[in-house]
């Protein structure tokens, strides 16, 4: 029988051991939390707010933080330095994907856009993309979105507390038209797309599912891994849906003798240039409609949000309209007014700069081992950029934390829509940015722009009159980061806007 002092001095030392293996970097190796050996130390990252947990380890680590979890490295970049020249810069090396097993490989069928990894593939579905969102054919679509943003109003008008669908719908249906060309028949597209899309938010975090952090998981039978039929299925009612909505626009081209003008009826009419099969058109389509619908649809809730906090900003830009257009509500706001309206350009940027709809950047991944400050960083390494934190840097953005559209005023000459994806960082980096930034941008500047010319947007009050405001910090679970629900009061500014949206609608 052993001595209990032998073994308790065993325990020791083997605590002793791991602890040093524990803290033990190699010299070119970023800093990061302590890591245990075989189990790293990325199982401390949650899956909620995780832009938030990143930035509380710039403050202990540093701007470059690593990550580690079985031989794999995670490297988060919070300062916008490392950031251009990692992700601009050299891009090359630093534009992949890594191949999530949960949601690209069994979900998606290894098809989807915004999960592909650096290839042809991705070169083909980001092209076909190009053709409808490149700024060049953007400004045609400024009709669509004026009707768009007028309906979104009338809605709004006749049913307030029905603001976060008509929002929904105002993001969706815009896209819808541009790429099914065609209108929602009902409500049951637009609720099939936001089913997916609450799921996928979620689905598409690479630390949601364990399969994800221990591929070894993926060598189990399904029996085994019911994550695996849970994938599939969702995969199945997404391609059912997104392939029937491909295949009536190819049902309407035969029908008008080809003629029929959307993204998806130059899918079909340049299928064999563009070197894409059926499933891989029905998703380049369906990811263009999940990521207009879901992000920019948060942005505008973002805004609601923003305006209830700061209603100084909401009357200052009241005041721009008014000066421009006249107080007396008989003429809506458009495109044409933009350089005409600095301080609403202004206050459209600082929405997508104070709360990013996407705080975290789609993960990168290195095709090469490369060196940086004096760090290897391994080929293989997930690269994230934290657009939080670049976004709360106060050396970039004084006094980052606070909303204030001054900081991005510029003179009446200088205004241009392309001015609204400049000076911050919400659709993302490098070769993987948002090809629809543009369009994005413009559709939530006329949504909030008429919003503000037409409503005053105020918080409800408790029965005391207290002000019940949203929480700020509050958000949808997921890698996005749409404002959890709310409620809000919209109170039309006059009669005379009432009516005008009425005419126009």
């Amino acid at each position: 029988m052993l001595d209990t002092g032998f073994l308790l001095a065993v325990v020791c030392i083997a605590i002793g051991v791991i602890g040093t293996l524990a803290q033990r970097r190699k010299a070119d190796e970023p800093p990061g939390p302590l890591s245990f050996p075989f189990l790293g130390n990325s199982w401390r990252v949650p899956a909620k707010k995780t832009w938030m947990y990143f930035y509380s380890l710039r403050e202990k680590y540093g701007h470059i933080v690593m990550l580690k979890e079985l031989g794999k490295a995670t490297l988060v970049l919070n300062n916008v330095e490392d950031v251009q020249e990692l992700l601009f810069k050299r891009s090359g090396n630093y534009s992949s994907r890594k191949s999530l097993i949960y949601a690209q490989k069994y979900r998606s069928g290894g098809r989807r856009l915004a999960l592909l990894p650096y290839g042809p593939q991705l070169k083909k579905q980001r092209a076909a993309v190009y053709t409808m969102m490149n700024p060049k054919v953007v400004g045609a679509y400024e009709r669509l979105q004026e009707q768009a943003s007028m309906k979104l109003m009338a809605s709004i008008m006749n049913d307030p507390s029905k603001v976060y669908i008509d929002i929904k719908r105002f993001t969706a249906e815009t896209l819808f038209m541009l790429i099914y060309g065609k209108s929602f028949d009902g409500d049951e597209d637009l609720r099939t797309v936001l089913h997916i899309l609450q799921s996928f938010t979620q689905d598409m975090h690479p630390y949601a599912h364990l399969v994800d952090r221990f591929p070894a998981l993926d060598w189990l039978p399904d029996v085994l891994a019911p994550w695996r039929v849970e994938a599939r299925k969702k995969g199945e009612y997404e391609i059912k849906f997104y392939t029937r909505l491909l295949s009536d626009v190819k049902a309407r081209m035969d029908a008008a003798g080809g003629q029929l003008e959307c993204f998806a009826a130059g899918l079909w009419e340049n299928v064999e240039q563009l070197g894409l099969d059926e499933l891989s058109m029905a998703y380049v389509a369906g990811s263009a409609f999940e990521a207009g619908t879901d992000n920019t649809a948060a942005v505008i809730l973002w805004f609601l949000v923003a305006m209830m906090h700061n209603p100084a900003v909401l009357r200052r830009a009241q005041e721009e309209i008014d000066q421009v257009l006249g107080g007396e509500g008989e003429t809506a706001p458009c495109y044409h007014h933009f350089d005409q309206l600095p301080y609403c350009m202004a206050l459209v940027k600082e929405v997508l700069r104070w709360h990013p709809a996407a705080p975290l950047a789609g993960p990168h991944h290195t095709l090469k081992d490369d060196d940086y400050k004096g760090f290897h960083i391994a080929a293989g390494t997930t690269v994230i950029g934290n657009i939080w934190a670049i976004h709360r840097d106060d050396h970039l953005y004084p006094n980052a934390a606070s909303f204030d559209p001054e900081r991005y005023l510029v003179e009446k000459k200088d205004m241009s829509p392309e001015l609204l994806i400049e000076g911050h960082y919400a659709f993302g980096f490098g070769r993987r940015i948002c090809p629809g930034q543009l369009f994005a941008a413009k559709s939530v500047y006329i949504a909030m722009v008429r919003l503000m010319w037409a409503f005053n947007i105020n918080p409800p009050k408790d029965g005391n009159g207290k002000l019940i405001l949203p929480d700020i910090n509050a958000v949808r679970p997921g890698l996005t980061a749409e404002p959890a629900h709310f409620n809000v009061v919209f109170t039309p500014r006059s009669a005379r806007h009432a009516q005008t949206v009425q005419q126009e609608c």
